[in-house]
């Protein structure tokens, strides 16, 4: 048995060897080639992923910000199991643009009820981008539920799609 594993692991030594000699021995212009398709494969890739992600974000369901309310005051428990959790796409119009004690940016859509409209909370970073929003805004949102807070829907994580 160690005869075995000796020879392999000579074997092994010996192809690694071989191939650090070869790329030693590659002309530059050989080189500058194989760079060239590292970076187109890393490109396409990217492109790749790009693309799942984009795939991915069109196959989420997509709710109203009033259909949202609605079925948070309707049936609390219901709403949790189909949004808290869940990542999902939101749609409405832009109430209110603020930040949480904690400085993180928010903005709130039309519910059915003035005082208990849906909250979608973002990251520090966007607060750039949700400089720019007025109200009356019409946005599409990816979120994922948080659950409520006496029967306001709350979602976080956020981000404009449009």
């Amino acid at each position: 048995m160690k005869k075995i594993l000796k020879w392999i692991a000579i074997i092994f030594g010996g192809l690694f060897l071989l191939g650090f000699i070869g790329n030693l021995l590659k002309s530059p212009e050989q080189k500058a080639a194989d760079r060239e398709a590292q970076a187109e494969i890393q490109a396409q890739r990217r492109v790749e992923a790009e693309q799942k992600k984009v795939d991915e974000v069109a196959a989420l369901p997509t709710v109203s910000a009033v259909d949202l309310a609605r079925e948070y005051d309707a049936n609390t428990l219901a709403a949790d199991q189909k949004y808290k959790g869940q990542k999902f796409k939101v749609t409405g119009k832009v109430t209110n643009i603020n930040t949480d004690m904690l400085g993180n940016p928010y903005i709130t859509m039309g519910g059915s009820n003035p005082f208990m409209q849906p909250q979608f909370s973002f990251s520090k970073e966007h607060a750039g981008a949700l400089a720019q929003i007025k109200k009356g805004d019409k946005l599409v949102l990816l979120c994922e539920g948080k659950g409520d807070v006496a029967k306001t829907p709350m979602s976080g994580n956020c981000q404009i799609l449009q």
